[in-house]
């Protein structure tokens, strides 16, 4: 029994370090891939018929609704490297007019920079969209230098849709370049389409 255990200690101790050089050898192990969120082609498209749209995101979003007043408010989040949110409202009544349409927008957007405009906003980019034939606005701001909103408004019928992300400031997770995750809002503001 003794010559068995010196036997024992002497292969641990001899293949001990054989395993340390193959560990050793081989180094660390390699860091994790990047976030789904990096590679919006990769993307899941979600639909959601009662909303009468579709668009990707990242992961399986939340659904939730609010109600103030008179009106409900449905929206789909996820909350990943960036905030994505898709939200609408319904009004019951369509807006046919091209110029009322247009006016509410611009009047939508104004209302929404003059909430933020106290906490020292620039506006970076500031564009009329059309979504699928339906008229839109884009905005892209900077709110106090830390947070960057980009939020794109469509009015599709009897529907106000409101798409956006919300991100902090040059942050350290952004792996291409320092344009605030351009690509990866491209990605999902991009994707969003109104089906019938």
């Amino acid at each position: 029994m003794q010559v068995k255990n010196k036997i024992l200690t002497i292969m641990m101790v001899l293949l001990a370090p054989a395993a340390f050089v193959a560990a050793y050898a081989q180094g660390p192990p390699p860091p994790p891939p990047p976030a789904k969120d990096y590679f919006p082609n990769t993307w899941d498209e979600y639909s959601f018929p009662d909303g009468k749209f579709r668009i990707r995101f990242p992961q399986k979003p939340v659904e939730s609704t609010t109600i103030d007043g008179e009106y409900k408010t449905n929206s789909v989040n996820y909350k990943g490297l960036l905030d994505y949110q898709v939200s609408y409202v319904d009004y019951g009544v369509p807006i046919d007019n091209p110029q009322k349409v247009k006016e509410m927008l611009q009047a939508l957007k104004t209302a929404a920079l003059n909430s933020i405009r106290p906490k020292g906003v620039q506006i970076i980019a500031d564009r009329e969209v059309v979504v699928d034939g339906h008229s839109g606005v884009f905005i892209h701001v900077e709110v106090g230098a830390k947070e960057v909103i980009r939020m794109q408004w469509v009015a599709a019928g009897s529907r106000l849709y409101s798409i956006s992300t919300v991100s902090r400031k040059g942050i350290p997770q952004e792996l291409e370049g320092k344009d605030d995750f351009e690509k990866i809002v491209v990605g999902f503001i991009g994707s969003f389409h109104v089906i019938p």
